[in-house]
């Protein structure tokens, strides 16, 4: 009797969720850009300039889905230049569009629901 491929599948792809890539340390983040380590942002809270990007590093080996939103929850924000989530691997670097709207925004990760950054957009 063979073994259903589905038995196999679903563990492999929960490890690979949850599970740190081995290798070698990841490079830290380029000098501006915002760093996610494992279930936190490098800073609580981000001053950007109105007309300015926000690059993220993924500086963890660790999958990330970010977007704008709270708590985990990625849904579409008046005045945050992404919409859905970007799925950020170990290393990547995403870069939004221009913030344009003053105010103060928030990003969040869908895997790990306690990294939240409150993005401030000053004039």
């Amino acid at each position: 009797m063979s073994v259903p491929r589905i038995l196999l599948v679903v563990p492999l792809l929960v490890a690979g969720a949850f599970l740190p890539a081995a290798g070698a340390e990841p490079d830290a983040p380029p000098p501006g850009a915002l760093g996610m380590s494992h279930q936190d942002y490098s800073s609580d809270e981000v001053t950007v300039q109105v007309g300015d990007t926000l690059t993220m590093a993924n500086n963890s080996r660790w999958a990330h889905t970010v977007g704008p939103g709270r708590g985990g929850s990625v849904r579409a924000a008046d005045g945050v230049p992404m919409t859905g989530f970007t799925l950020m691997q170990t290393n990547d670097l995403f870069t939004t569009g221009r913030w344009n709207t003053p105010g103060t925004f928030y990003l969040t990760c869908s895997v790990h629901p306690d990294m939240t950054v409150r993005v401030v957009v000053a004039n």
